[in-house]
């Protein structure tokens, strides 16, 4: 899946990227880090603010340092944030998807928070079997923009 987001015309145009750091189950995006690093672009992923109680984006290079953070998820330890609108793409984990780009996530909310303030392209990665004719949808909840898979990449 790694390959197929890299032919997406919005992550070859991104000069920053959005990316997240996979846990259980979760497509496992690391061999991208060091591709977009190749490539000059900025890569961004989700760390946690625990005062606030939102997830913000922070800049990450070959040389930072990790950290577990919130649901022992890794965390740059001390990097600097990255507003939401500098990010040109970013890519979204999650349980399950429609094609109509509804995104099922773990029950906390923090994904959608974190998408309502982005207005750049969202892409989810996702296996196959996560991609399902309807899932439930809430007001809340923040579509995404393209699904990508091991078998296909459908721009909603």
């Amino acid at each position: 899946m790694v390959e197929r987001l890299q032919t997406l015309e919005a992550f070859k145009k991104a000069e920053t990227v959005g990316l997240y750091l996979a846990i259980g189950g979760e497509v496992n995006l690391d061999p991208l880090l060091p591709i977009c690093g190749e490539a000059g672009k900025r890569v961004a992923i989700p760390v946690f603010n625990r005062e606030l109680e939102i997830y913000e984006m922070a800049e990450i290079t070959a040389s930072t340092r990790f950290t577990r953070g919130q649901y022992g998820i890794r965390e740059p330890v001390r990097a600097p944030l990255v507003a939401m609108k500098s990010i040109d793409l970013i890519a979204v984990p999650g349980v399950a998807f429609d094609r109509r780009g509804n995104r099922l996530g773990r029950g906390g909310g923090y994904y959608d928070r974190l998408l309502d303030a982005y207005h750049g392209f969202s892409a989810a990665v996702a296996f196959d079997f996560q991609v399902l004719d309807a899932i439930p949808v809430d007001h809340h909840d923040q579509p995404v923009d393209a699904l990508v898979t091991e078998s296909l990449i459908f721009e909603v």
